[in-house]
Protein backbone atom coordinates (compact mmCIF):
# COMPACT_ATOMS: atom_id res chain seq x y z
CA UNK A 1 0.00 0.00 0.00
CA UNK A 2 1.45 3.70 -0.93
CA UNK A 3 1.25 6.38 1.53
CA UNK A 4 -0.28 9.47 0.85
CA UNK A 5 2.27 12.53 1.01
CA UNK A 6 0.63 14.49 3.54
CA UNK A 7 3.54 17.54 4.01
CA UNK A 8 1.86 18.88 0.67
CA UNK A 9 -1.58 19.24 1.91
CA UNK A 10 -0.41 20.56 5.12
CA UNK A 11 -0.99 24.56 5.55
CA UNK A 12 -0.24 26.83 8.41
CA UNK A 13 -1.73 29.93 6.59
CA UNK A 14 -5.04 30.90 5.65
CA UNK A 15 -6.44 30.61 2.15
CA UNK A 16 -5.59 33.83 0.12
CA UNK A 17 -8.15 36.13 -0.23
CA UNK A 18 -8.66 38.99 -2.87
CA UNK A 19 -8.04 42.11 -1.98
CA UNK A 20 -11.44 44.55 -1.24
CA UNK A 21 -11.26 48.33 -1.49
CA UNK A 22 -13.63 50.46 -1.19
CA UNK A 23 -13.69 54.35 -1.63
CA UNK A 24 -14.45 56.56 0.98
CA UNK A 25 -15.25 60.63 0.36
CA UNK A 26 -17.05 63.25 1.34
CA UNK A 27 -19.67 65.58 0.34
CA UNK A 28 -20.32 68.74 2.72
CA UNK A 29 -19.69 67.00 6.58
CA UNK A 30 -21.06 63.83 5.41
CA UNK A 31 -18.77 61.10 4.76
CA UNK A 32 -19.58 58.25 2.64
CA UNK A 33 -17.97 55.13 1.50
CA UNK A 34 -18.77 52.79 -1.67
CA UNK A 35 -19.20 48.97 -1.34
CA UNK A 36 -16.25 46.80 -0.92
CA UNK A 37 -14.88 45.06 -3.95
CA UNK A 38 -12.17 43.12 -5.41
CA UNK A 39 -12.45 45.32 -8.68
CA UNK A 40 -9.94 47.67 -8.28
CA UNK A 41 -10.43 49.08 -11.58
CA UNK A 42 -13.86 50.01 -10.84
CA UNK A 43 -12.67 51.98 -7.59
CA UNK A 44 -9.88 53.43 -9.34
CA UNK A 45 -12.43 55.25 -12.16
CA UNK A 46 -14.64 55.97 -9.20
CA UNK A 47 -11.63 58.21 -7.52
CA UNK A 48 -10.73 59.71 -10.86
CA UNK A 49 -14.52 60.83 -11.16
CA UNK A 50 -14.88 62.20 -7.67
CA UNK A 51 -11.21 63.59 -7.13
CA UNK A 52 -11.61 65.74 -10.20
CA UNK A 53 -15.15 67.24 -9.89
CA UNK A 54 -16.46 69.76 -7.93
CA UNK A 55 -18.68 68.03 -4.83
CA UNK A 56 -16.62 65.74 -2.91
CA UNK A 57 -13.15 66.43 -1.35
CA UNK A 58 -11.23 64.08 0.71
CA UNK A 59 -11.60 61.21 -1.43
CA UNK A 60 -9.24 58.05 -0.82
CA UNK A 61 -9.03 54.62 -2.17
CA UNK A 62 -9.10 52.23 1.11
CA UNK A 63 -7.98 48.66 1.25
CA UNK A 64 -9.77 45.68 3.70
CA UNK A 65 -6.66 44.11 5.55
CA UNK A 66 -7.00 41.04 8.00
CA UNK A 67 -5.34 40.92 10.64
CA UNK A 68 -4.61 37.23 12.05
CA UNK A 69 -3.80 36.76 15.81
Amino acid sequence: MAKADTDAAKSDTAPAQASLWRLRYHVGDLEHYTEWTADFTTIENYYDQYHHGDHAHDVAIERRAVIET
